[in-house]
């Protein structure tokens, strides 16, 4: 199924009463549906602030039925901070901001391992505003985990021990997935392996102030200052915990659909379980330097 959001109208007849809106969570660990809100039109403080809290309490927040355009979906996301291209993904008609996601399901899917988004940034994306435009009629859903329920459910020891170690990222391993693919980005070094940075393996969020599981399977190479052989098993312990189910929300696409993710506690997965299209428009928007257990 298909719908087109490109030329959506300005929005500018269009208003939203705060009072209107609604939040229903969808899973107990984290991941909320608003309703209520029309993302096409102006977004006023009220509702942004309330849009805002429930992304720092729910950690991924989901809308349905939006008809919004790319100026629009801009503006949205620079409320929440600066955007910025995405040099591994492809420009959306050619916008130097907006990135397109896009896939008919016969061959690798971008996103389709457990990953926080560009780790191997200095400072890595606070999160992303991403738009369903077309979805296979089956598959092509996308999970988000928790990471701070990631954290909090290992032993206190561990935590301890954790909470004073730093790894290293790098974005070879999603260079070497994705050589020969579509997924190049716009830029000669889209894909290109750049040097390496280091973050916290526990990540203190600068809104919340709560600590989050922060290394991944993607971007993550080893954890410094151990033995490689006791980096190697912790890192493998602790992928493949993220992946419990209990930390988990799955989200079923339409057309229209939008997501907003906070990519300082979350992990995300786009299965790739569909031979249809799929089409999305996405904007990321610039993060901070992690910041560690004091």
């Amino acid at each position: 199924m298909s719908v087109s959001m490109i030329n959506a109208q300005s929005g500018e007849n269009r208003s939203n009463d705060n009072a209107d809106l609604q939040i229903r969570r969808l899973s107990p660990a984290l991941g909320a549906e608003i309703s209520g809100v029309d993302l096409g039109a102006f977004v006023d403080d009220a509702t942004f602030s309330a849009i805002h809290d429930a992304l720092m309490e729910h950690q991924v927040i989901f809308f349905r039925d939006q008809d919004m355009s790319v100026e629009r979906h801009l503006e949205l996301a620079k409320r929440f901070g600066t955007p910025t291209y995405s040099k591994k993904l492809p420009k959306y008609d050619g916008n130097d901001y907006v990135s397109l996601i896009q896939s008919n399901g016969s061959t690798i899917n971008v996103g389709g391992r457990w990953h926080t988004d560009n780790t191997d940034f200095k400072a890595p994306p606070m999160g992303a505003v991403l738009l369903c435009e077309e979805t296979p009629s089956l598959g092509g859903d996308t999970l988000f985990a928790n990471m701070y329920a990631a954290y909090d459910s290992l032993s206190e020891g561990l935590r301890r021990h954790l909470d004073t170690l730093v790894a290293q990222h790098d974005n070879s391993l999603v260079a070497l997935r994705f050589a020969g693919t579509e997924f190049v980005g716009d830029g000669d070094k889209g894909m290109s392996v750049g040097p390496a940075v280091e973050h916290p393996v526990v990540r203190v969020h600068p809104v919340t102030g709560r600590r989050a599981l922060y290394v991944n399977s993607s971007y993550t190479r080893r954890i410094l200052g151990v033995p490689p052989t006791e980096s190697e098993h912790l890192l493998n312990m602790l992928m493949a915990h993220v992946m419990t189910p209990d930390f988990q929300v799955r989200f079923e696409w339409q057309p229209g659909s939008v997501a907003i993710w906070d990519n300082r506690c979350t992990q995300h997965y786009a299965p790739n379980d569909y031979t249809e299209p799929r089409r999305m428009r996405r904007v990321q928007i610039d993060g901070d330097v992690p910041v560690g257990v004091s």
